[in-house]
């Protein structure tokens, strides 16, 4: 596995082949992929791990953080490495709405594209609103928007991010081999103020672009081309699997699979039955 730097993202890539693109959210990182990268490396895939924009020490700060720029700036980045050659796509978490806009923007660009663990469509949305239960799930976004954030979460060793892990996913018993690495890449110099800028970009008017605010109501419109298939583990503790329903009005080609016994890092879980579960439906016409 190598670190490399194209674009001005820094990326780990491994094997030769067909592209595949796999993009990590919050509360994770590009070295958390190593089950997938190792599984697809051996079978014919360029597998290319880019650290989400702000995620490394020597990013420069973007103008938004708001998913549909990054899906631009990630665009740009996949062209610089793989040129017009199609590409698949697995986002997770953040990398799920990421995935998303680049599949709207870019439909050329994609072969067939997969997410996980944060459904497309209104029900999500209108869910922050109206669902109190997801609203008790998702209280980490609301504190996000403080200044105090940046304080509260290394104390004690980044208790904070190892709390998420146990909760998001209460199935994974080893979870810490995981959440210590992203706490190694948090760690770093202005890695997460960054982090959470994905956040405040999402709720605060300020920090938003009226270009992309623009854009993302045009897109609302239009169904996603490119055939997509969609994870979610049936105890994620950060968004309700049940929020996945009636995604399919959103999308021309869509297969939904809820996982069993399994949470919110499922590729992390089961990497087994996902691993197999993505290749098959790369593979098969």
């Amino acid at each position: 596995m190598e670190l490399n730097q194209s674009n001005n993202i820094n990326y780990l890539s491994s094997g030769q082949g067909t592209p595949l693109y796999l993009i990590h959210g919050f509360p994770d990182c590009a070295e958390n992929f190593k089950h997938q990268i190792n599984f697809f490396a051996e079978r014919g895939f360029k597998v290319i791990v880019p650290y989400l924009p702000g995620y490394h020490e020597n990013d420069d700060e973007l103008d938004t953080y708001q998913t549909l720029r990054i899906a631009e700036v990630l665009i740009d980045f996949i062209e610089s490495v793989s040129g017009k050659e199609k590409i698949f796509l697995y986002g997770h978490d953040w990398g799920a709405p990421i995935a998303y806009g680049i599949a709207q923007l870019r439909p050329d660009l994609i072969d067939k594209f997969s997410s996980a663990s944060v459904p497309h469509g209104i029900n999500v949305q209108s869910a922050f609103l109206t669902n109190g239960d997801q609203q008790r799930m998702s209280w980490y976004m609301f504190f996000f928007q403080l200044p105090i954030a940046e304080v509260a979460v290394p104390m004690n060793d980044y208790e904070f991010i190892h709390r998420l892990w146990r909760e998001w996913s209460p199935d994974l018993k080893e979870y810490k081999d995981y959440s210590e690495k992203v706490v190694s890449v948090l760690g770093k110099p202005n890695v997460l103020s960054k982090a959470l800028a994905y956040y405040r970009s999402t709720f605060q008017e300020s920090l938003q672009l009226d270009r992309i605010n623009q854009k993302s109501l045009e897109l609302l419109s239009s169904k996603i081309l490119p055939a997509c298939l969609y994870f979610h583990g049936k105890n994620d503790g950060c968004i309700d699997y049940k929020l996945s329903s009636g995604m399919e009005e959103y999308f021309e080609d869509l297969e939904i699979k809820i996982l069993e016994n399994c949470g919110h890092f499922l590729h992390i879980e089961k990497p087994d039955e996902f691993n197999e579960e993505l290749l098959n439906f790369f593979t098969n016409s």
